[in-house]
Formats: structure tokens, sequence, C-alpha cells
């Protein structure tokens, strides 16, 4: 086995500007991070050997797994989707198997995943479509076979349908069920991954981890699971880089990660001569921390303002001494102030209660 570096890594080596910096930062924010680890080719076929089942895995070639550089996914809601295309060819064939990876950004369900997965289906096989006409081979064309997946990484359990079928309208008429178009998703849904059963490659383990940790409050034991699985091989430069990618992941992301606990991680790992952190990206880090959680904090406490201005114009106006379970539930679960102030205006003039029902929905 090689030895370690005796010498301490420090990158980056100097202070970063500005606009770099802000580059630097999406990097590890939970996209940046998640669709970074997604888009290396040897991290994607070891996704996909652990997540296929090993009937797939026979008929594929995995080692000739391409990723395209192409996204289906709408300007208007990369704020809420990424997306990923891999290309696998069939052994023996010259056909290929798409996965299309569907990353949920949001920490709530969004019961139209679904839909958005069959519209990029579409734009896939239009692209595919127009790529034979063009090669005037459209009489013996297929549309390529698409396993979509929904990738969640949010804070919750995701429950939205994983059927398009879910979605539309039933009349009873079983003749017609044949009828209904149906794409089936599969769901990667890492807050739903129990710790014992990660991957024990490091090369899934680390990020895995780490998308669980940044919504936990145990950010710092997380770490150190890292920082112990990485040890055999901590004189590589890949397993150097995925411990870097970690710690700056959970300064730049993670919802109960402080000074304190980064310093206890980075101690730990300047005595075992790994590498040290700059001051200058580490003062960066945490001056953009605590300016954004003033400000998420001032943000959440008008959100909580106004979700109590509802409920309460609502008890006053109808009334009552508390607002039905399921309106407060959905009350309670929105975040966007716009939308709340608007509720306090709906609450107080609608006529009945079934009125602010339908404006609430």
């Amino acid at each position: 086995m090689a030895k370690k570096q005796s010498k301490q890594q420090q990158l980056p080596a100097q202070s970063i500007d500005s606009d770099a910096f802000d580059e630097f930062r999406k990097q590890y924010q939970h996209d940046g991070f998640c669709k970074g680890k997604l888009k290396k080719v040897n991290t994607a076929r070891k996704f996909l050997k652990y997540v296929l089942k090993p009937e797939v895995q026979e008929v594929i070639d995995l080692e000739k797994l391409e990723i395209e550089p192409e996204s289906f996914v709408d300007k208007k809601l990369r704020s809420h989707y990424l997306d990923i295309l891999y290309r696998v060819p069939f052994k023996n064939s010259n056909e290929h198997l798409v996965v299309f990876i569907l990353i949920e950004l949001k920490t709530s369900n969004d019961r139209w995943t679904i839909f958005q997965i069959v519209e990029y289906i579409v734009c896939v096989w239009k692209r595919e479509f127009e790529k034979a006409k063009k090669e005037k081979r459209l009489r013996t064309f297929l549309f390529p076979m698409i396993i979509p997946f929904i990738f969640n990484h949010g804070e919750t359990r995701f429950t939205a349908p994983l059927e398009m079928s879910e979605l539309v309208q039933k009349i009873g008429i079983e003749e017609f069920e044949s009828c209904v178009l149906n794409v089936k998703a599969l769901l990667f849904d890492v807050p739903s991954i129990k710790f014992k059963n990660f991957p024990d490659d490091p090369e899934l383990f680390v990020p895995f981890t780490m998308l669980q940790a940044v919504f936990s409050t145990d950010v710092t034991k997380r770490m150190t699971k890292i920082v112990q699985k990485l040890q055999p091989t901590i004189h590589l430069p890949e397993s150097q880089e995925e411990l870097r990618d970690a710690i700056y992941y959970a300064i730049t992301s993670a919802k109960h990660f402080s000074l304190q606990d980064f310093l206890k991680i980075s101690t730990q790992i300047e005595k075992e001569g790994i590498f040290t952190m700059p001051t200058s990206v580490l003062d960066q880090l945490v001056a953009k921390r605590i300016a954004e959680g003033k400000a998420e904090g001032e943000a959440e406490g008008e959100v909580k303002g106004l979700r109590k201005s509802v409920l309460n114009v609502l008890c006053k106006r109808f009334k009552m001494t508390n607002v039905p379970k399921r309106m407060k539930a959905a009350i309670q679960r929105m975040n966007d102030p716009i939308a709340l102030e608007s509720l306090v205006v709906d609450a107080a003039m609608c006529q009945t209660l079934d009125e602010f029902a339908e404006a609430l929905n």
C-alpha cells in the first residue's frame, strides 16, 4: 500500500474573487453537488449497478455508458428540477437503453413530477425521431426504451404519484383503461435509505451520506463516518477530493453545521495530515452562511406571522375557536409570503368557509 502524503495539501491555494467565489459556491449547493456527482461517468456506472436489477445489468454494457450533455428541463423549472440522461448500449446490439434521471430539488413533494417526466420523455423521443428523419431511416426506426428515475434528495420522503395514470380521471369503464397513457417512474429516495444500507463503495457512500446529512442535526457525526470510511485510501487524490467536497458541501448547504462543527472536523483531518482548509475560503463561506441565515430567519419569521394572521382572521371572521384541521395544515405548509398575504385578504373577504377553501386550493 502506498504511504500517506507527508505534506498537507491546501485547496484551493489562494483567495477567490467575488465572481469566482459565487461560481465555486454554486458547485457545493444542493443542485450543484448532487448533479456534479451523478454526472461523473464512473459514479454513474456505480449508481446504476446499485439501483438496477441484476437481470437488467446482464443485458446492458455499463462500461460503454455515455452521459448526454443536453438538458431537457424547461428553464423556468430548473429551480425545482435538474435532469441527467445516460445512454447505455445493449450488449451485442446497436440499440441503447436511455436512463432519464429527474432530480427533485425542493423539500416538498410535487404531485406533478411524473407529468414533467412524461413531457421530458416526449422531448427525448422527438429529438430521436427528428434525427432518424434527417438520416432517412424512419422506415426501421423505433423509439429508444427510456427508464425514468425520480432522484429525491430533499428533506422529506417522496410520496407523490410515480405513475401518470394516477393523475388521469377514471370513468369506471374497464375497456378504456388500456387507452390511458401511462408512464411509471422508478424512485431513488435518499431520505428513505437507512444508513446501514448505504453502498460500501466510497464514491457512492460519501455523497449519499452527505445528501442525508445536510438536513440532519448530526452532520459532524456523519462526517466523522466519512473520514473513517476514507481512511484506508486517504493517501489517494480521489479520496481527498471526496472528503474536501463533503466539507465544502456541509458548510455551504447543511442546515445544522456551525463554525464550531467545521473546526472540529478540520482539526481531526489536519491531525491526520490530509489537507488544510484555507482561511480565505472559510471566511467567505462562513460570512455567506451568516448573512443567509439572518435573511432566512427574517423570512421565516415573516411567513410564520402571515400564517398566524390567516388563521386569526378566519377565526374572527367565522367565529371559530379553531380552523378545521385540514385547512390549518394546508395553511401551515405554505411558505410563499405573497400567497399568504393574498390569503389574509381572502380570509377577510370570503362570505363562507367553503369560498375560502376554494381560494386556498
